[in-house]
């Protein structure tokens, strides 16, 4: 199945793909109701590991202190927009931090975020971050109080991202976890991305660099569904580009970077994709399709 990798370079969005025989155009409507987090409703959980490599800055406890005001911030603003638009919503929010804030240890595949997903290839790239996401999730499982409850088959600590997932989703009592690593490169250019958006292969989740409250809820987005307004390898089209930015300016889906989040907004562009309307505005709809590009 067609997997594919949102992520944003500073300042620029990329998306792209890598199925080996690519499509000429991708239809984001796809990456709608798809994988854990099918529509950002009801009640929801944004849980957070905080991660350190050798090629990241530490994650202090200040640094920490301050990334966990930042995603409070963007869960606020999420639930801010969602009532706005008579949505239910209520995310919870949790992380996973050893006693006096000690982080979990481990290198990315590759050195840094961006060179780890596309070298050698995104194909082979997306593999190893799996494979690094399974070992991060399986180490903040051994810390997990695994509760086991009469007449229930026994309960095991989480050993991978899908049983770190599932043990969140009824531990929470709830429908979709949005599952985010964080590496610190604060003061470092690197990379953010949500992964597997498109695919049932493998659970979604979101590798983020920076600690802005816009960039985070702009990736939690993306693990629901959302997709970029601006250019891209995908969105090659100067005229949609241009009415994406005539329409939707204060998009959150525009590059987030270091923007105010409480300036941005939620479009009916991505509230259709998140699952908040039905239908696509009239305005939206050249913009739900775009050409693929091969990478």
């Amino acid at each position: 199945m067609k997997n594919l990798v949102f992520y944003c370079f500073l300042p620029l969005l990329i998306l792209l793909s890598f199925p080996s025989s690519a499509p000429e155009r991708i239809d984001y409507r796809k990456a709608r109701y798809n994988n854990v987090c099918k529509d950002l409703k009801g009640d929801a959980l944004l849980y957070y590991i905080f991660i350190d490599t050798k090629t990241t800055s530490t994650w202090t406890e200040f640094d920490i202190i301050t990334t966990i005001d930042s995603m409070n911030t963007a869960v606020k603003w999420l639930e801010d927009q969602a009532k706005k638009n008579n949505i239910t919503l209520n995310i919870k929010s949790d992380y996973f931090i050893g006693k006096e804030f000690t982080t979990i240890n481990r290198n990315l595949p590759n050195g840094t975020v961006n060179a780890s997903l596309s070298q050698p290839g995104l194909k082979k790239g997306t593999e190893e971050l799996n494979k690094w996401a399974d070992f991060v999730a399986r180490k903040a499982g051994e810390s997990l109080s695994v509760v086991n409850k009469d007449g229930i088959p026994q309960r095991q600590n989480p050993k991978n991202a899908e049983q770190l997932i599932a043990h969140l989703r009824d531990e929470y009592v709830v429908e979709s976890v949005a599952l985010i690593f964080l590496v610190n490169n604060y003061y470092r250019t690197d990379i953010s991305f949500a992964l597997n958006t498109f695919s049932n292969d493998y659970v979604e989740y979101a590798i983020v660099s920076y600690k802005y409250p816009a960039e985070i809820a702009h990736n939690v987005l993306h693990l629901y569904g959302a997709a970029d307004l601006y250019l891209t390898p995908l969105r090659k089209s100067t005229r949609k580009i241009q009415m994406a930015s005539d329409y939707f300016p204060k998009e959150i889906m525009q590059d987030p970077y270091a923007k105010n989040i409480w300036e941005l907004e939620i479009s009916d562009y991505t509230k259709y994709l998140i699952g908040w309307v039905d239908e696509p505005d009239e305005q939206s709809i050249p913009l739900l399709t775009d050409k693929l590009s091969r990478l």
